[in-house]
């Protein structure tokens, strides 16, 4: 059993029966349209894929990356109740906020985007800006996560400080399953990672955002969800007991989807 908060299928297989990607099991998959990969018509493609994936029974659905809906300032009339996170950005400035791979931060523009993706009772996903705006959006914002994530040092990833700001709020967070991002290079490493992660900080913020279909950059023995989860076995084998290694796995992003908001 396994909830992934990032997965990158609709944006992958757009042009393609992406519906069929969602896996005929117990397995959670959070559909997220990586909205980045839209050279025109962003507002029309994010609609049809959402209004697809909403005719299947709960399937959370994510925009990374709402950059889009700032000409005309668009994203006022949009309806964000659809979607269980937003991200303000991807890599780089938008009129809302700074890229991890950027120096903008929090603008005017995106204050009053988060108020607007709040009331709506969508989550503020923090995972892909830098950290003078990571912070700004934790000043302003009332609920957050960080959706896809690591820990080593890599401008997408977390550093302890961010780390301890978000468990101090209960939010979750995502890690995933990128090489860059985590110097995991096997299953065991990335166990190695888990193990880290809830030796200092527990296991109750802790969740997968694996970043599938939005990078090739993963290991060949955790690239699928049927490999990914042997890795609790690996957590069994260190002395984890059962509802540590579901919270991590499961319960956590799964609060976070039922919650009401």
């Amino acid at each position: 059993m396994l909830f992934d908060l990032h997965n990158d299928f609709p944006t992958r297989f757009f042009n393609a029966d992406y519906c069929s990607y969602i896996p005929k099991n117990s397995n959670k998959v959070t559909a997220v349209i990586w909205t980045s990969e839209f050279a025109d018509d962003a507002v029309s493609k994010v609609n049809g894929i959402t209004g697809r994936l909403s005719a299947i029974k709960d399937v959370p659905i994510a925009i990374e990356d709402i950059g889009f809906l700032a000409d005309g300032e668009k994203f006022k009339l949009f309806d964000f109740s659809r979607y269980l996170y937003c991200s303000l950005t991807w890599n780089y400035n938008t009129a809302f906020a700074g890229g991890a791979l950027d120096d903008g931060r929090l603008t005017g523009l995106g204050k009053s985007a988060i108020r607007i993706i709040e009331d709506r009772g969508c989550y503020i996903d923090l995972a892909h800006l830098n950290k003078t705006s990571f912070y700004d959006v934790l000043d302003c914002a009332k609920n957050v996560l960080c959706s896809h994530t690591g820990f080593n040092g890599h401008p997408r990833s977390l550093d302890g400080q961010q780390i301890n700001a978000l468990v101090a709020r209960n939010a979750v967070i995502g890690l995933c399953t990128v090489r860059a991002f985590t110097d995991a290079h096997s299953a065991q490493e990335f166990a190695n990672v888990i193990d880290a992660f809830v030796q200092k900080y527990g296991c109750d913020c802790l969740a997968l955002g694996t970043d599938f279909n939005g990078s090739d950059d993963i290991p060949d023995d955790i690239n699928d969800y049927d490999k990914l989860l042997s890795v609790r076995d690996i957590l069994y084998r260190r002395g984890y007991d059962r509802q540590s290694v579901d919270k991590i796995f499961f319960d956590n992003a799964n609060i976070l989807y039922k919650k009401e908001r």
